[in-house]
């Protein structure tokens, strides 16, 4: 056997390394060391404790952070001593991420005065004493985290926080705001306004609309009524999931209609009923919606083409309405709410501009008479079939109702160019040849004649029993079958 020369196993040594060199060492240039932890990257906030202030005996409030050397907190400091412990602690303002300001007493907080924190990822203003916040931020500021809890702040202007595009979480609980401030941003953003006990309904439910805004501390989020916000019939404080339920409650309305809040009833003890307002105006409809969501107190179907209010007494979630609006639809008679739920509770029934063309007063009347002074009901522009009855009856009616009928002066007649309270029952019963006039002349008439008859009978029975002839005209009269009974 042939050995292998030494020079053709070298060649192929060499060969082997050379293909290892242009596979494996490109590779290791490229080969970086692996990054180190930075301490500044956190997801949360900047927040440091209060024992990482500054000594009490320390002159300079503020100080570089020991770990995160991007960071600064500063400590019991006002508006001038702020400036002087960045100074003392030889901050470079530039260079500085996070920023957390601890026990801060500032009347005013002017956000323009922060100009050169353009950089600044993380700001912090917690445990002190603030009452405005005023200014805004620079355009395209990085703060995605902003910290403004604890401070029994008041007021912060709708525009302070507009330009944090990058803004991603926003804590101001536990202050004394009644609105939540305008923000933009781009994505979710985490929100804690929990334990502002001033904080209005209104600004929360606006606020809850926005899909991207999600909740901390939600058990200690509330809000409060106010005069012009008119859903609550009480002053204590609603829980957030009560006024999310309300959003809930639009997005499950009815087909075609619209619903929202009309109020909120408030009982102690027990858990907060939303009462709903139900609109449905314009939408072609030719019958009344159903099923209403629970709870429907007001509903308003005016403009549409409704024949009839037969499901108000029919409908079982009609059974808590106590509002209803059907102007300029074509309903021909309010019959349908004899004996309804509707009638005996209802607060508002409004039914001008429609085809109703007799008014039973009976549904009505009972009602009316129990001092529920409070009651209205809306018939204006509607057009009856006129008569003396209507002239009569009706039209004393209304004129007693008014105070429940505030438009009884507009109901029209149809037969006649007339409104039902200019009627004049004289002529409009003499053109219609009444006889129920005369009635009690007839009846006095035929007693009398009776009474006479009478009279006449009795004579001639005295005159025949006396004097043994009939006087005239009996003595005339043909003999009849039953005379032998007198004989």
């Amino acid at each position: 056997m042939l050995k292998t020369p030494i020079s053709a196993q070298m060649w192929r040594l060499c060969s082997l390394l050379l293909l290892l060199s242009f596979t494996i060492l490109p590779c290791w240039c490229r080969m970086e060391p692996l990054p180190t932890e930075d301490p500044c990257d956190k997801p949360d906030c900047y927040h440091r404790p209060e024992t990482d202030c500054p000594a009490a005996t320390d002159i300079c409030r503020c100080k570089v952070d020991a770990i995160c050397k991007t960071a600064v907190i500063c400590c019991d400091v006002d508006a001038s001593g702020l400036s002087d412990g960045l100074a003392c602690a030889n901050v470079n303002r530039i260079n500085i991420s996070s920023i957390h300001i601890r026990n801060a007493t500032l009347s005013t907080l002017n956000l323009s005065d922060y100009t050169t924190w353009r950089g600044l990822v993380s700001m912090a203003f917690t445990d002190g004493n603030i009452t405005n916040i005023v200014g805004k931020f620079v355009k395209f500021a990085s703060t995605s985290c902003l910290n403004f809890s604890s401070n029994g702040i008041n007021r912060i202007e709708d525009r302070a926080l507009a330009n944090l595009y990058n803004l991603r979480e926003l804590d101001l609980s536990n202050n004394n705001l009644t609105d939540v401030p305008h923000f933009k941003k781009e994505g979710i953003v985490s929100l804690d306004i929990s334990d502002n006990k001033p904080m209005l309904c209104t600004s929360l439910n606006d606020t809850i609309r926005r899909s991207d805004i999600q909740f901390n501390n939600r058990n200690r989020t509330w809000c409060l009524s106010s005069k012009t916000f008119d859903w609550f019939n009480s002053t204590e404080l609603v829980p957030l999931e009560q006024i999310e339920r309300v959003n809930e409650l639009r997005k499950d309305c009815t087909i075609n209609c619209t619903c929202q809040p009309l109020r909120f009833d408030i009982v102690p003890g027990k858990s907060p009923i939303i009462n709903v307002y139900v609109s449905c105006t314009s939408q072609h409809l030719t019958e009344l919606p159903s099923p209403l969501p629970p709870n429907t107190k007001a509903l308003n179907v005016s403009f549409n083409n409704i024949t009839s209010l037969q499901p108000v007494s029919k409908d079982p979630s009609y059974q808590s309405l106590s509002e209803l609006y059907a102007d300029h639809n074509e309903i021909t008679s309010i019959l349908p709410l004899e004996g309804s739920k509707f009638i005996t509770n209802f607060v508002a029934l409004s039914l001008s501009h429609n085809k109703l063309e007799k008014i039973e007063t009976y549904v009505l009347t009972n009602i009316f008479d129990r001092n529920y002074n409070s009651r209205r009901v809306n018939l204006g522009h509607n057009k009856l079939l006129c008569d003396c009855n209507t002239a009569k009856v009706l039209k004393v009616w209304l004129m007693t109702k008014q105070k429940h009928i505030p438009d009884y002066d507009q109901i029209d007649c149809e037969n006649m160019d007339m409104k039902v309270s200019d009627l004049d029952p004289s002529k409009l019963c003499q053109s219609q040849h009444d006889w129920t006039d005369y009635i009690y002349y007839i009846i006095a008439t035929e007693v009398l004649l009776l009474v006479f008859l009478i009279a006449k009978v009795s004579y001639d029975y005295w005159i025949f029993k006396t004097a043994g002839y009939l006087p005239w005209p009996a003595s005339k009269m043909p003999k009849l079958p039953c005379d032998w009974l007198c004989e």
